[in-house]
């Protein structure tokens, strides 16, 4: 796999988005901590006192939500403290500098090719799932079966969405609609500009030279595959929530792709702009992951199982609009019409399979590149 991954690129995929939402994260400014969007939300344990859990969460309205809904569950499952870490950037390069028995983290975040760098690379230890992690038992299989789960649980993703002015002839609500001449005629198009795989999985739903998004993994199909996505009139290229909402604020764009986690509570603030959620549809998941040579593997091990939990996720859900893998968790009724609940609804949604991916990396990552640059 090239080193143009999620885990080298410099882009933060965040909302920067602070003004009231839907929801106000449902008072997060009084529980989250001021700590939180500084980089570190826990509090170092002292010599004798509990041990620190030290574990990376994506930046932006993640760890805000993270740090609301399962910092404190954390702390009162267990004798520790969960030092949170924010950011996008350079994960497996600081356990690759770190010295094998002093990792710079105990357990982590990974999505897509930062799993499985991580995993091949030999930077993750192995679940111990019969011993420490049972609630792996009650995820949906689908979830398990997309890329191996030997290093890392799957807990929780968020599908993609579609941005669109509310004044254009028609509403954007497929991934097809991008070709439409609705959106060929409109201002132009926005899309994640630091991690390529997610326009490339809209452009191969709405492509249909093979079912969901598999033109990634199928060679044959790639000229159709980057020919759509050539085809969509990208004008603004961003690297977070804020990048969208300002194109759209300022008439460079009419569309965009985005993440519904990031956006759904978000609306509200923003005028003649909505989003679809196409039954056809892709999305990025997380594995989580327990570092290698961390003196602490039991502990994340046990962290991961709480992850898993089907109470933590249904909690987790009420301040976070991501989807959760356990089968028995319960969304809010707002999100349940969008999110799925069993295996059926999940398995139509494209997830990225990395493990097919990576031997044509490079050349999308070129490609991508390449437009940027036009």
């Amino acid at each position: 796999m090239s080193g143009d991954s999620l885990d080298d690129a410099k882009a933060t995929r965040d909302t920067g988005h602070s003004s009231a939402t839907r929801r106000a994260f449902l008072g997060a400014a009084g529980t989250a901590g001021a700590t939180a969007l500084a980089g570190c939300g826990g509090v170092l344990g002292g010599t004798g006192g509990p041990p620190t859990l030290r574990v990376p969460v994506w930046s932006g309205n993640y760890i805000e939500r993270f740090e609301k809904a399962i910092r404190p569950i954390f702390e009162s499952r267990f004798d520790a403290e969960l030092e949170l870490v924010s950011g996008w950037n350079s994960l497996l390069a600081k356990i690759k500098s770190a010295p094998p028995d002093d990792p710079p983290f105990d357990v982590t975040v990974a999505c897509e090719p930062i799993y499985y760098n991580g995993r091949t690379q030999g930077l993750f230890e192995e679940l111990r799932y019969e011993e420490n992690i049972p609630n792996i038992d009650n995820v949906i299989q689908h979830y398990k079966d997309i890329r191996p789960h030997s290093h890392g649980a799957p807990v929780d993703g968020a599908p993609l969405s579609i941005l669109y002015n509310t004044e254009l002839e028609e509403p954007v609500e497929t991934w097809s609609d991008f070709t439409s001449s609705t959106v060929q005629q409109s201002r132009g198009v926005g899309v994640d500009s630091g991690f390529w795989i997610y326009p490339l999985l809209g452009a191969g739903v709405g492509t249909d030279a093979a079912p969901g998004a598999r033109e990634l993994y199928q060679e044959q199909y790639h000229e159709e595959l980057l020919n759509t996505l050539e085809s969509w009139p990208i004008q603004g290229w961003a690297t977070s929530g804020t990048d969208i909402w300002e194109q759209f604020r300022n008439g460079t764009i009419d569309a965009a792709q985005w993440y519904f986690d990031q956006v759904y509570y978000d609306m509200d603030s923003h005028e003649n702009v909505e989003f679809s959620m196409p039954d056809a549809n892709a999305g990025w998941m997380n594995n989580w992951a327990v570092v290698r040579g961390t003196d602490k593997r039991q502990l994340g091990e046990e962290f991961i199982n709480m992850l898993l939990d089907a109470e933590v996720q249904s909690k987790w859900a009420e301040d976070h609009p991501l989807f959760f893998t356990n089968a028995d968790m319960s969304y809010p009724d707002d999100l349940a019409q969008y999110l799925p609940t069993d295996a059926e609804e999940a398995e139509q949604w494209s997830i990225p399979q990395w493990d097919k991916v990576a031997p044509y990396s490079e050349k999308f990552s070129t490609k991508f590149k390449r437009m940027k640059t036009q």
